[in-house]
């Protein structure tokens, strides 16, 4: 009889190094950023201490978190991406979310803190990581470029995890 028993999903090799980087600066406030398809929502899942800011922004049902922008706002944003959407994104987001100590805040915007870890992947692997979720190619490399382009300007210390 063939063994039934659905393998067992190992998590990313990442994960351990954020649970490092989180105790080493246990302290600080984390801002935790990068484009979509780079496994922000997969190394989430293993790290009961981060935030996610879409469950704070558009609310999540399942965790009971009512979403902070009005349906509106939610209808502007979840069109195509375009610098005007990722600039309201950003300024809204800063208003609405505070980052607090203990508690790294994973997203797409660079919010004030004390240390900022940017989630990359090579871009040969993000290109079929898009493919697979069928998403926009160059929504996610805009959003890529003005993800580094705020870490940039903020001058906030900046630790690069690769996620492969």
């Amino acid at each position: 009889m063939e063994n039934m028993t659905p393998p067992i999903e190992q998590p990313p090799l990442a994960v351990e190094k954020m649970k490092k980087l989180f105790a080493d600066n246990v302290e600080k406030r984390i801002c935790v950023v990068g484009a979509s398809c780079v496994g922000k929502s997969t190394l989430l899942s293993y790290l009961p201490e981060a935030v996610d800011m879409d469950d704070l922004l558009f609310g999540n049902k399942q965790k009971g978190i009512v979403p902070l922008l009005t349906q509106q706002e939610i209808d502007y944003v979840c069109g195509p991406w375009t610098p005007e959407v990722g600039q309201f994104m950003t300024r809204k987001s800063h208003e609405l979310i505070k980052i607090e100590a203990g508690h790294p805040v994973f997203g797409t915007i660079v919010f004030p803190s004390d240390l900022v870890i940017e989630i990359s992947v090579p871009d040969n692997i993000l290109r079929e990581r898009i493919r697979r979720r069928n998403s926009n190619e160059q929504d996610v490399f805009n959003m890529k470029a003005q993800i580094e382009s705020e870490i940039e300007k903020s001058g906030i210390e900046k630790i690069v995890v690769e996620n492969i």
